[in-house]
């Protein structure tokens, strides 16, 4: 359940969410997109090579490189390919442009996947009723542009700031200020909504935003002592929230 903090009386006008793993599924789409590329470029059975232990090694090297580019330690264009390129040297495949083709593949399959988390739909049409839904993401923009013409996502979105758009990533508060002027609100009456709780809930917290919610339904732990922090599991609980 929702930690009991309602905030239906506290003011709030706006409304952020961060996209990949809080409304958009970001590990089932990817690992659909990952299974279609290496089958169309024939990598599955090389050097002991299968989907399941490729996608598993990817994750956690994709993982640790979004971190580094969070951080300002590499570059977009280091990130778009090397990830594959790591992943696919621990199966000792190394050709010249491989990692390249993969990464156009992958790029070209992964953001048309529709999956989204259970209620998200039905979440946003709700909470759009009330408030301007607005998405706060540090993905490629060209990438999240494709996503939001989700059927599940586009009809209840009013806008969204990328951290290439901001010229800043989450957890930066320059990120948090763009997109409230971006989006004519005011920090003091926004709230995020996301799944990350040092970029997304603590960071939107020390930007003077009123409100964030922990979206985290593996139940993790984490510090929410912060009385202005509420936890979900599931996006259907945003209903007792707000």
């Amino acid at each position: 359940m929702a930690q009991d903090k309602n905030i239906n009386d506290s003011g709030i006008s706006t409304l952020f969410f961060d996209l990949d793993h809080t409304l958009w599924d970001f590990e089932l789409n990817s690992s659909l997109a990952l299974e279609e590329t290496l089958e169309n470029l024939s990598l599955v059975g090389r050097n002991g090579l299968t989907a399941e232990n490729f996608i598993k090694r990817y994750h956690v090297i994709n993982d640790r490189m979004w971190d580094q580019y969070r951080r300002g330690k590499i570059e977009k264009s280091a990130l778009r390919s090397r990830r594959f390129d790591e992943a696919l040297a621990l199966f000792s495949i190394r050709e010249n442009g491989l990692a390249e083709r993969f990464a156009d593949m992958y790029l070209s399959l992964c953001p048309v996947k529709k999956n989204l988390f259970p209620g998200a739909q039905d979440v946003l049409e709700n909470l759009s009723a009330r408030y301007p839904v607005w998405l706060l993401t540090n993905g490629f923009s060209e990438v999240q542009a494709v996503k939001i013409e989700n059927p599940g996502i586009k009809p209840y979105i009013s806008g969204m700031v990328t951290s290439e758009e901001a010229g800043a990533k989450k957890p930066s508060r320059e990120i948090f200020d763009y997109a409230v002027k971006r989006a004519g609100a005011e920090a003091s009456s926004s709230a995020m909504i996301g799944d990350d709780l040092e970029n997304d809930v603590h960071a939107a917290l020390a930007a003077g935003f009123a409100r964030a919610v922990w979206f985290n339904p593996s139940g993790s732990q984490g510090d929410v002592s912060d009385s202005r922090i509420s936890v979900v599991k599931s996006l259907e609980e945003l209903a007792g929230i707000f």
